[in-house]
């Protein structure tokens, strides 16, 4: 079986462990963290290395590397993991607001003949938003609609504190600002902009007191297509800045890349 590594414990790190073993199509080697007692603790699930290094991690020569710890993570191993011969699988799509980084990583894996695949996270429909993009987007927009807790404490909030009893409008902008202001929370944004090559997409953050569930919903016009997506998802209990779908897409792209039927 092919053999894959993974950059982050976190909450979704552990649900992916937790089942990679039931799909069977993978070899875990092993599990990368900040903290090894992390790392450890997940790395006796799946049976394989701990590690806090890189160069440990890649050691093991993994067909494919699951980065899922966030866009700092991913900027700062993607393209180590490139070299190294490796695939690689970004959950943490915010960093493709960086275009910079994006056209390094897109060059890099061009020339040494790496495949880098964006896990549709806590969203879907890459398939219809890849297919506007070649009909040509007139315009798209995306709205997350989350509690004020899992919103409280981002730059983007400034010195404001969200209401606990009523619904307001958090953030309305671009995807690069909305990046910076809100990493933990718009990563379906970044995705969304990368998979319809759209750089003036209007992102709206929505904060909604009493949620129990994390809403996305993009609305695309391309030519004679127009397309309302809704997406909604239950956060994790223990991060409510991450919807545990998120976890469960990069199972679903993992079992995609080793079945003989693909869906796209």
């Amino acid at each position: 079986m092919p053999r894959l590594a993974i950059i982050g414990s976190g909450a979704l790190g552990t649900i992916l462990v937790n089942h990679l073993a039931k799909a069977g199509d993978w070899t875990l080697t092993g599990v990368m963290a900040r903290t090894l007692q992390h790392a450890q603790t997940l790395a006796n699930v799946g049976h394989c290395k701990a590690t806090t290094d890189l160069e440990v991690l890649l050691a093991d020569q993994p067909d494919v590397v699951v980065e899922i710890a966030g866009i700092g993570a991913a900027k700062a191993y993607g393209a180590a993991v490139l070299e190294a011969g490796c695939d690689l699988v970004v959950v943490s799509a915010g960093a493709f607001a960086d275009p910079i980084w994006r056209d390094m990583m897109v060059s890099k894996a061009t020339t040494l003949g790496r495949r880098i695949h964006v896990a549709s996270g806590a969203i879907g429909g890459f398939d219809v938003l890849r297919t506007a993009a070649l009909m040509g987007v007139d315009e798209v927009t995306i709205e997350s609609t989350k509690s004020p807790k899992s919103l409280a404490g981002a730059s983007g909030l400034g010195d404001r504190t969200l209401s606990s009893t009523e619904e307001e409008i958090a953030f309305e902008g671009s995807v690069e600002d909305a990046v910076r202001g809100f990493p933990k929370n718009v990563n379906v944004a970044a995705a969304t902009a990368l998979a319809t090559a759209c750089d003036d997409l209007v992102v709206r953050v929505v904060s909604q007191p009493g949620l129990t569930e994390n809403t996305h919903r993009i609305t695309l016009k391309a030519g004679t297509m127009r397309t309302d997506l809704t997406f909604a998802s239950s956060f994790d209990a223990t991060n409510p800045r991450s919807s545990v779908s998120t976890a469960w897409s990069v199972l679903a792209l993992l079992k995609n890349l080793r079945s003989p039927l693909s869906f796209f």
